[in-house]
């Protein structure tokens, strides 16, 4: 890597390294108003770049894994300031995320910011700061800060921050954004903990309703007749104990939105009730003759199948194919790690200031952990964890021994545990193992049932099994030839 002559100390050079020349062009032509064009040198491949660099030395390279290899390979790091160019950060998947983390990204620029793209974001003092000893999720990482903030311009401008890189999460925004303007009523279904009312809120704040807050009730948390008198109010001596008139949600939801939270338990008598509501857009107080119209968008949630309801008789099919005339279905987080990893970042910052700024970052073993973790109680969980970890740590790094027991326990651990069990068993009886024989058999059978799981599609079971598809694929060739022999 010296095919480029050296720089003079101090002097700012960026280097280009980018083979899509539409992308190489559109970076100059930006980066050329806040630095001169003459310090902007574009390159073919890393075997091109000086043997040393200055401090004031920027490259921008596509997400290549050999170029960010061949770079880290470049000493000092911190000399360097490395920028990937990503087109489609919702591609991502979790290994991807990790190798950028593990080889030090500084930046992360793709088709949404590359607008922005300056010397004073280049020179922003985040980007020097050291990173702190044995943290792998760092609370000063600006390539998390990119990605924590990829959906900014959609739902954060709307007032509701989500955070999740997924290709998952970006199609839910993405519909939010264009079912919000009409007024067809909205079923959110997931379990429990996904952001059902956040996803409603996201709606609500994008649509012509916004003026007027959007309405929210649980179903399940009020008996039959109190949830009846909460959603359509009543009139004074309706019955013992009203003294006087009450407004319902409906009324207050009057041209805005109700969103009416677990759905999936309220009762058939009052789903007979609320369907006429749907149909007529009209509600009748308890205690009054008066029938009132309204105008209230109706966005229901649940975590329950409605449809299993039905064929059980514990819901009605009518009353379902009305509210749900627009599905949105959010996926468990555990589906969807990507995003956990985001979240980690985000609960992080977020909760910092319990401990004025102290915790700085979660060890590699640590995060593990969580990543793997199968979460239950899905985003709410996390967030408690995270809040908890915050409060607690003393030291400022959060490590695996900060982690309650219970999130070691999931399906993937527990299967290393029983097998680490039987070898013990083995041993303990004196029977004498071969080692790398048992090792080799447990990694083949544990590869042989990602294959299984995938179909034979090997590209999606290398990523099961968290491997680059020519490393499983150089494992099976192993593993034959053993075979054979």
């Amino acid at each position: 890597m010296n095919n480029v002559s050296q720089t003079k100390k101090n002097e700012i050079i960026v280097y280009i390294i980018i083979r899509q020349k539409d992308i190489c062009y559109k970076i100059r032509h930006v980066l050329k108003k806040t630095v001169d064009e003459k310090k902007m040198i574009t390159l073919k491949t890393t075997n091109d770049l000086p043997a040393t660099f200055n401090n004031d030395t920027y490259i921008i390279t596509e997400n290549n894994r050999a170029f960010i290899l061949e770079i880290s390979k470049i000493t000092p790091k911190i000399n360097v300031k490395l920028f990937v160019y990503i087109d489609n950060i919702h591609e991502l998947d979790e290994q991807n995320i990790i190798f950028l983390i593990k080889h030090n990204i500084d930046r992360i620029i793709n088709s949404k910011n590359i607008k922005d793209l300056k010397y004073e974001r280049f020179a922003d003092a985040k980007i020097f700061k050291k990173k702190h000893h044995n943290t792998f999720i760092d609370k000063a990482s600006t390539l998390l800060d990119d990605l924590c903030h990829n959906n900014d311009d959609i739902a954060e401008a709307n007032g509701i921050n989500i955070y999740g890189i997924s290709n998952h999460i970006k199609t839910v925004i993405e519909k939010t954004h264009k079912v919000a303007q009409g007024g067809s009523n909205i079923l959110i279904t997931g379990e429990s903990g996904t952001g059902k009312e956040l996803i409603a809120k996201l709606i609500h704040n994008q649509s012509k309703r916004n003026a007027n807050p959007m309405v929210s009730i649980n179903c399940g948390a009020f008996p039959e007749g109190l949830l009846e008198s909460e959603l359509f109010g009543y009139k004074k001596g309706a019955f013992t104990g009203a003294f006087t008139d009450k407004l319902g949600r409906f009324d207050l939801a009057d041209k805005s939105t109700i969103f009416l939270d677990e759905i999936g338990d309220m009762s058939i008598s009052l789903q007979v009730k609320l369907l006429r509501v749907i149909q007529e857009r009209e509600i009748e107080p308890i205690g009054s003759l008066k029938i009132k119209k309204i105008d209230a968008r109706i966005i229901s949630a649940t975590n329950k199948n409605l449809e299993d309801m039905i064929s059980k008789n514990l819901f009605r099919e009518d009353f379902y194919y009305r509210i749900n005339v627009i599905p949105i279905h959010l996926s468990p987080l555990r589906e969807r790690k990507t995003d956990i990893i985001v979240l980690i970042y985000y609960f992080m910052k977020k909760f910092e200031y319990f401990q004025d700024n102290k915790v700085y970052g979660i060890s590699e073993d640590a995060f593990n952990i969580l990543l793997n973790y199968d979460w239950n109680g899905n985003v709410r969980e996390l967030e408690n964890l995270m809040e908890m970890l915050v409060v607690l740590n003393e030291s400022g790094l959060i490590t695996i021994k900060d982690i309650p027991e219970k999130y070691f326990k999931n399906k993937r651990i527990e299967t290393a545990k029983t097998v680490t069990e039987n070898l013990e068993i083995l041993l303990n009886k004196g029977d004498t193992i071969n080692l790398k024989n048992n090792m080799e058999k447990i990694e083949m059978n544990i590869i042989n049932k990602a294959i299984k799981i995938s179909g034979g599609v090997k590209v999606r079971a290398a990523k099961m099994l968290g491997l680059n598809r020519t490393t499983l694929i150089e494992k099976l060739k192993r593993y034959e030839k053993h075979r054979n022999k």
